[in-house]
């Protein structure tokens, strides 16, 4: 029996399966906390958005009495309320998440949302949160 003869190139491949597989990782951590960027970034605009929708409602009950026309003026004191009110039932499911509220103009609501992100694979690398903000406008009823 003839002993194989070793070639100087042994061991390369799992070199290169060893190399390959760290690459892999990388790309799925990256891919990973992308993504979970992305979702806050999207939960927050949609709490914007439903948060400016739901203030855009509260109309100011002294100025529908005086009879104006044209647009309807926005209660500041509701608008921050129902906006809070708003932050609070969505806090459980996305925790860190902020929203402000303002009224521009008279009867614009103007939301915005701010949330902070914990990255699950960058995090022990030292980047650790991030912060998402999205804005979002809603225009009270335009009156008869």
């Amino acid at each position: 029996m003839r002993a194989r003869a070793r070639t100087d190139d042994e061991g390369t491949v799992l070199l290169l399966i060893v190399g390959f597989t760290v690459v892999l990782l990388l790309v799925i951590a990256v891919v990973v906390d992308a993504s979970a960027v992305i979702l806050a970034k999207r939960g927050a605009a949609s709490a914007a958005d439903g948060a400016a929708a739901a203030a855009a409602q509260q109309s100011d009950a002294a100025a529908v009495r005086a009879g104006l026309h044209g647009q309807l003026p926005l209660d500041e004191r509701q608008v921050t309320s129902v906006v809070a009110t708003y932050e609070a039932d969505l806090r459980a499911g996305q925790p860190g998440l902020r929203l402000s509220a303002a009224v521009e103009q008279g009867s614009t609501a103007v939301v915005e949302a701010t949330r902070t992100v914990q990255l699950p694979f960058v995090g022990w690398l030292g980047v650790g949160q991030v912060q998402v903000t999205a804005q979002a406008r809603a225009r009270s009823p335009v009156l008869p």
